[in-house]
């Protein structure tokens, strides 16, 4: 469940009202003016009012909270962060004006800004209930399930009747490796009838067992009824991609940032099929977008440093990879491309080092297979 835009506004406008109240009777008539506009619904006309006070006022907090809120309420949201942070350097403890800013990195896709400051309001004390939905949605877009359902479990009783949270909560189970509390999820969805939300985690349930010609047809019904719900275009995509059809894969994913430009997935796998085709701009493009959406992430680093292998920036590779092996000493790709520099650098100690790590690595993984035979 995404948090839709009239959620969105009702928050704000229910956070503005603590703003409001923080201006004084007595205040000076321009604000007074500026507040009764925004009150009316005239939210350009109160942009207007708040500027002129500020002008004379520069440090008053209510003033740039509120317009902070009138600018989110037409739209205008990277100058709402910017009135946002403004109020918050006169109050860095203010939870509404905090709340409001998180709903507005929300809104920007700017997830990871989003999360920080939605963990800083859960902080202060009991966030609201709309407030912790929104931080297991972020947390979820950011891959961080596990962090997604620690917040959503205490709230499963009440919300079990509530679609949207048992969508959300399927999401997080089902991606989280719980695929069994997850079904229970989608049967009390399916209850209501066919839809977009229960044939997408049916097919990401497959999805993630590696059943992916089992996910294909259910993914590609959920396109078919909802093609808007986000995530449905990116997650068939990677079903196609997993069952030999890249070039409807393309297609999904771009369909994906038609509507959702920060889809990690879409980002990531359009990369990797740019990449492919040595089309390395584009695909550094891609990459770059998809580190905004879950900096740090090893997965696409690792996909970077290829590129530049590939570039014959070998250097820009040995330093991109060593500080990743470090940092994820079981990523085994990682160590193979390692020790393919290492060979070019003609750094034959340290290529052959790599590779004993990989076969060790290798090695581990198969015991762990099913039927492996104990040595």
């Amino acid at each position: 469940m995404y948090i839709g835009i009239g959620m969105f506004r009702c928050l704000v406008m229910m956070f503005m009202s603590a703003g409001l109240a923080l201006a004084q009777p007595a205040a000076e008539k321009q604000l007074q003016q500026a507040i009764a506009l925004h009150q009316s619904g005239d939210f350009e006309g109160a942009i207007r009012e708040y500027r002129e006070y500020l002008k004379a006022r520069p440090d008053s907090m209510p003033a740039h909270s509120n317009l902070g809120a009138a600018l989110a309420h037409v739209g205008r949201y990277e100058e709402a962060i910017e009135e946002y942070r403004a109020a918050l350097k006169g109050d860095p403890r203010n939870a509404p004006v905090m709340l409001n800013l998180g709903l507005t990195y929300y809104k920007t896709d700017r997830i990871p800004e989003a999360a920080q400051r939605l963990e800083a309001v859960a902080a202060l004390g009991k966030p609201s209930s709309q407030a912790t939905l929104l931080l297991a949605d972020c947390y979820l877009r950011m891959g961080e399930y596990q962090k997604a359902i620690g917040l959503l479990s205490p709230l499963e009783k009440d919300n079990a009747a509530d679609p949207g949270f048992n969508y959300l909560f399927g999401s997080a189970l089902i991606r989280g490796g719980q695929p069994d509390r997850g079904g229970v999820l989608i049967d009390r969805i399916l209850r209501n009838g066919d839809s977009a939300e229960a044939r997408l985690l049916l097919g990401t349930t497959k999805l993630f067992a590696l059943d992916y010609a089992g996910a294909v047809p259910d993914l590609k019904r959920a396109v078919e009824l909802n093609p808007k719900l986000p995530g449905v275009h990116s997650y068939y995509g990677q079903a196609l991609l997993s069952t030999g059809d890249p070039a409807g894969a393309g297609v999904e994913f771009r369909a994906e940032l038609e509507q959702n430009p920060t889809d990690f997935m879409a980002n990531l796998q359009l990369g990797v099929l740019a990449k492919e085709d040595q089309n390395y701009a584009e695909s550094s493009h891609y990459f770059d977008r998809a580190l905004k959406c879950r900096p740090g992430d090893p997965g696409v680093r690792y996909q970077v440093a290829t590129i530049a292998l590939a570039q014959d920036k070998v250097e820009d590779a040995r330093v991109a990879l060593e500080t990743l092996t470090k940092e994820s000493p079981n990523f085994t790709e990682a160590h193979v491309s390692l020790a393919t520099v290492y060979y070019r650098l003609k750094r034959k100690p340290e290529g052959d080092r790599e590779r004993a790590i990989v076969q060790k690595l290798l090695a581990e993984q198969q015991a762990k297979q099913p039927g492996a035979n104990p040595k």
